[in-house]
This record gives C-alpha cells, structure tokens and sequence, in this order.
C-alpha cells in the first residue's frame, strides 16, 4: 500500500487529468461534439505515456540498485523502449491535436517530421546515442540529436499557431485565443524542460490542452445546437404559418364572391375592383407562404387595407375603418396585422349587438418600440379564454409566436366582453435596426 501511495503521489495530477477528460467525453458521449474521436486519440497516447512514465517510477522506487551495472540487461532494453514511445507520442499528440483544431489538407505531407522522428528513434534503439542513451546505472545520457522530438513537436505547435492567426483574422476570436494559450503553455514546458528546468510535466500540460480545448468544443457544439434548435423551431412556425395561409378561410371567401356577384349586377366597375382586391389578397397570401424575411409596415398595411375593401362590400356603412399611420419606419413577421384587424371584424364588430362598429389601425413610434394598435368597438372577449387556445384564438396565438421567434416583438390583448378589444404590437427597435442593416 505505501508503494501504491508513493506511486500515486508521482502521477496523481496526470491520473486526475486524464479522469477528468475521460468523464467529460463519458458526459458527452451522446453528442460527440466535433473532434471527439482525436480527443480520444489523444486521451489515449497519453495514459501510454503516464502509465510508462509511473512503471518507470514504480521500478526506480521498488527494484533500481544504485550499484548494478545494467548494461545488456533487459531492465535497460525496457528503459530504451519505454523513453523511445515517450519521444514518438509526444510529436504525435501535438500533430492530432493540430488534426483536432486546424483544418489541415495535406495531413500526409504534415506527418513526414513525425516519420522521421520515429525512424530515428527506432534507429537509436538499434544503435544507442544518437538521440539519447543509458550508462550502466541507468542514468539518461542526451545525445546529438537529443532535441529531435521537441523540434518535431514545435513544427506541429508553429503550424498551430499560424492557424490560430488565421482563425482571429477570420473574427473566430475566442478559437484563436484558445489556440494561442495552447501554444504558448505547450511551446513554455517544451523549454522549460529542454532547459531541465522542471521535469516530467509534459503530460500534465498536453492534459491541461486537451482539457481546455475539449472545454471550448463542447460550448460551440452547445452553442450550434442552441442555433439549431432555434432553426428548427423557426422552420416549424413557418410550416405552421403556411398550413394556416393555405387554409383561407371559407367563410371569407365566400362571403367575398357572393358580394362581388351581387356588384356585377348592380355597379360592374365597382365588381372589377372588387376582384381586383380578392386577387390582390389571395397573392399576397399565397406569397407569404414562401416569404422567410420580415417585411415592411406598409406592405401589412396595405394588404389589410385590400381586405378591408372586400368587407366593406359585405358590411358597408356598418363598418367603419380609420388609419392613423405615424410610423413607416420598421419591419415586422408577414401576416401579423392583416389577421388581427380580420378578427376585429369577424369577432369584434359582428358579435356586437348591434352588428356595426368601428375598427381603427394605428402605428407610432416610442423611445422602444415601433408600435401598432388594432382598436375596435365591438363585442369583446375575455382575456382569459385565450389561454383554451380553442378554434377562435389559435390565429391570435400564431401571431404571438411568430413575433416573440422572428422579431422578439410583442403582442398585447386588452379586452372585456361588450367592451371592444385592443391589440397592441410591440417591435423592438434593437431588434428592428439588427435587421435591417443599421
């Protein structure tokens, strides 16, 4: 137990490292985030590397004998081995971890330096002292080309760092600055140890890399997946918009054809600009189904105007409309006012008991918001029936979330049976000036 303890002492930070990465890839294991595969590339080159470095300890602690000579013993060929592996991995953690971060082309031409270094060390396993050697007592001996693997190591660090330029030119900021730090903390302990200055920290520091690297891929895989969902959610209102659009509803239509069939007869000219309008409404309808950007507050207004015109045929003096436009300057979701004032009318101004009233659009502009109202003098409802979401208020509820999703607007219903109803849009102007360009 007190060897385990010992042994545990040496290595504990890199064991903890590595347990910290293999539970965050455990916790992740259903998303894979991109890169997850060179993560474990890497997680596992550098438990070889720890579990090599503690079996190095382990014998220096329990079984070295200060006074042996281990020249042509197996301990010593198993020193050679074990140093060589630690020399190949290090260079080739540093390359997948520039497969894991830059998007490298020619990943055959980069990995010649790493060929060479294996070459070379395989060689120095032949043939003792090109690189690094023993003496009889097991002490390491550096060799000429003792600093092969870090320069190897570095080649793959400096292409890092170049991608890393080219990441913050191409305004990835926080993945340029990610890289950098890599860099910078790998290129430190490369030196400091070439330099003997601190020992056996590699492992730590290239856990440390891969910790922080790993950290900045699971928040932008979390953050695509937020903008994902968003998408998803976007694309489902517009299918749910356009189910809507395509269902006209008949009641509409025929009303509208039946008016106009009684003008034929009785004002031919006021007839033709009666299905003129009707044209006019089913294209813009039928148009907004494909419409993916918001639109200008002239073109609801005017297409609510167009819809107006065919009811007003139905309900004639009946049916009185103001406009009250102080407020051009913004944009909003398409079909969001035209289906408001269509349920001033239908529900507000018909189930008045007295089956007339007024309806009054108005636009203006606040310190906020880029407001509209939709007033009416009719029947009223009670506000709290919206929340049955029943057969007459799922359109209300549609325009709500088209608002809230396209434009972070707002819709206010205030509303009282025998009352009449007001409908308040609120557009941030934020929200409006990010849109449209400004």
């Amino acid at each position: 137990m007190k060897l385990i303890s010992q042994l545990l002492q040496l290595n504990l930070l890199s064991f903890a490292l590595i347990l910290g990465i293999i539970i965050m890839l455990i916790e992740n294991r259903r998303e894979r985030p991109h890169g997850t595969d060179h993560v474990i590339a890497i997680v596992v080159m550098l438990t070889i590397i720890v579990v090599n470095a503690s079996a190095r300890d382990w014998f220096l602690m329990s079984g070295f004998e200060n006074d042996r000579n281990y020249r042509h013993d197996v301990v010593m060929t198993l020193f050679y081995l074990r140093t060589a592996i630690e020399h190949i991995l290090f260079p080739m953690i540093a390359y997948v971890e520039l497969l894991l971060i830059a998007p490298v082309k020619k990943k055959h031409i980069i990995f010649i330096p790493e060929i060479i270094c294996i070459a070379l060390e395989i060689a120095n396993i032949a043939k003792p002292g090109l690189i690094f050697s023993y003496n009889k007592h097991l002490e390491y001996v550096d060799g000429p080309l003792m600093m092969l693997p870090y320069f190897v190591g570095m080649i793959y660090l400096l292409l890092l760092m170049r991608y890393s330029i080219l990441f913050i030119k191409e305004k990835e900021m926080s993945k340029g600055a990610t890289v950098i730090f890599i860099v910078f903390l790998t290129l430190a302990e490369c030196y400091l140890e070439a330099a003997y200055i601190v020992i056996d920290l590699m492992d730590e520091i290239v856990a440390l890399d891969v910790i922080i690297y790993y950290f900045y891929l699971v928040a932008i895989y979390q953050s695509e997946m937020k903008i994902k969902l968003r998408t998803s959610e976007l694309e489902l209102e517009r299918s749910k918009r356009i189910l809507m659009i395509s269902q006209i509803q008949p009641h509409f239509v025929y009303n509208s054809l039946t008016s106009i069939t009684y003008l034929c007869d009785k004002d031919a000219s006021q007839a033709k600009k009666a299905l003129i309008d009707f044209s006019k409404f089913l294209r813009k309808n039928l148009e907004a189904m494909s419409h993916k950007n918001l639109v200008p507050i002239s073109e609801e207004i005017e297409h609510t105007k167009v819809y107006l015109s065919l009811e007003k045929i139905r309900f004639g003096e009946d049916l009185d409309i103001v406009f009250d436009i102080k407020d051009i300057d913004f944009i909003l979701p398409v079909l969001t006012v035209q289906p408001l004032v269509e349920n001033a009318v239908k529900h507000g101004i018909n189930r008045s008991e007295s089956g007339c009233g007024t309806v009054c659009i108005s636009t203006e502009e606040t310190e906020e918001f880029h407001k509209v109202v939709i007033k009416d003098d009719g029947g009223g409802f009670d506000v709290n029936s919206l929340k049955d979401l029943d057969g007459n208020h799922i359109g209300i509820f549609n325009v709500r979330k088209r608002l809230y999703d396209e434009c972070g607007g707002k819709l206010i219903i205030k509303s009282a049976p025998e009352k009449g109803t007001e409908c308040t849009i609120l557009i941030p102007k934020e929200i409006h000036d990010e849109n449209s360009g400004n």
